[in-house]
């Protein structure tokens, strides 16, 4: 029974209360820790995907912009820019054969007498 005493002293259950809260606090600092590092892990893994996402898009875009250029190297290429930049043709046509509109013949500028006096008499 002697040890069941000592076991009760108001001393010695201040202690182990005192260090049971210690422990308790302890548990709780290291839990919102790893809270915070969990946090972090699902933040880095969304930016992660989010940065993975924009660079197959630049790949992508990169990949389209080569197609273009090595097309425009070529003149059949650039024959193909034209067109469809001033809308000129169809799509599927070979060859395109632009004619010049037919100048207007000059009219003649030879005036007879009966215009002279005319222009001269401007009354009559």
């Amino acid at each position: 029974m002697a040890t069941i005493r000592n076991q009760n002293e108001p001393l010695r259950l201040f202690f182990r209360r005192l260090g049971t809260f210690a422990l308790l606090a302890v548990v709780v600092v290291v839990a919102m820790g790893v809270w915070k590092v969990y946090g972090k892990e699902r933040e880095s893994h969304q930016l992660r995907r989010e940065a993975e996402l924009q660079r197959d898009s630049l790949a992508q875009q990169s990949a389209r912009l080569d197609d273009e250029t090595a097309k425009l190297k070529t003149d059949r290429g650039r024959e193909e820019l034209l067109r469809e930049q001033y809308d000129v043709g169809k799509q599927g046509e070979g060859l395109i054969v632009i004619v010049e509109p037919v100048a207007p013949e000059p009219v003649a500028t030879s005036t007879s007498l009966m215009q002279k006096l005319k222009k001269a008499f401007t009354w009559w």
